[in-house]
């Protein structure tokens, strides 16, 4: 057993304090508390208990120390990559997947299915080398990501209807989505850092509601982009619609796969994960606060 393991460990390691949920992560530090060391790729002075080194994973700062925990929240591909090849032997890895490696798996996207297979990939990567070297591992996967106006997503549709005033939609999409606070997400990992014991596993990290696609648009809508509408149109007009603003470079990389999810139920069970970590994410209550800009 590692000498670590039975109790909550006393510092941390965190790759990706500065994006959204990193965002969010660093807010809920208390201070005094463990101490965190954090990477960015340019200076930032420490602040709220965090030492910032500057680097990045394929130009790790020297001098950092060996750490009871290492916490990624980027790219999951990357850090199993690196976290294999590391010599560090840390108590507890807690690592931020995402529910994709299931709804893309099947894809009739290429890129999407490819996605899904890197995000299997690396869980394997990434389980063996804790299990060879006595890590704990905590693996989260979220679903959609919201909260800050950072993900590519539902922030995304907000610019949309902000700049046309309406936003169409196919009559089917109807598809089951939770979306996930960025502040739940962090509290998740804090509770996996914070907790007197490990608690391995790899868990999907839904939001606390399930509702249809269309109707989590017209919230975001009414909180984030008043006086816009929804647009209902006969599948084939939208499919086409979209098509040729892809092609005309207005839409970002929204394909084949994103529009046929619309109808698609990408709901998971919140049981193993609510158990494990006594969590309670919220409903789906947007604001406009959540998506600025």
């Amino acid at each position: 057993m590692h000498p670590e393991s039975t109790s909550a460990p006393a510092s941390w390691l965190v790759l990706g304090l500065s994006g959204q949920v990193g965002e969010a992560l660093h807010a809920r530090l208390a201070s005094p508390g463990p101490q965190v060391i954090a990477l960015s790729r340019r200076a930032r002075p420490d602040a709220g208990g965090v030492q910032w080194q500057q680097g990045e994973l394929g130009a790790m700062p020297p001098g950092i120390p060996d750490t009871g925990a290492i916490v990624s929240l980027g790219p999951l591909d990357e850090f199993a990559k690196w976290f294999a090849a590391t010599p560090r032997t840390p108590a507890r890895v807690v690592a931020l997947g995402s529910t994709s490696l299931h709804g893309k798996r099947d894809s009739p996207d290429p890129a999407e299915r490819a996605l899904a297979r890197r995000l299997e990939d690396a869980e394997a990567q990434l389980a063996r080398a804790a299990h060879e070297r006595g890590s704990a591992l905590t693996l989260l996967r979220p679903t959609l990501l919201y909260g800050t106006g950072r993900d590519h997503s539902l922030s995304r549709l907000v610019r949309l209807a902000r700049r046309w005033r309406w936003l169409p939609l196919p009559r089917h999409a109807a598809g089951l989505r939770q979306p996930v606070h960025v502040d739940d997400v962090a509290l998740a990992v804090l509770r996996c850092l914070q907790a007197p014991a490990p608690l391995p596993g790899h868990f999907d990290l839904p939001g606390g509601e399930t509702l249809p696609f269309d109707e989590m648009v017209r919230r975001v809508l009414a909180a984030a982009a008043p006086g816009s509408r929804v647009v209902r149109l006969p599948d084939p007009v939208f499919r086409a619609g979209v098509r040729a603003l892809r092609l005309g470079g207005r839409l970002g990389p929204a394909g084949e796969g994103v529009l046929a999810r619309l109808d698609a139920d990408l709901a998971y069970d919140p049981r193993p994960v609510a158990e494990a970590l006594s969590l309670q994410p919220r409903g789906f209550q947007p604001t406009p606060a959540m998506f600025p800009g």
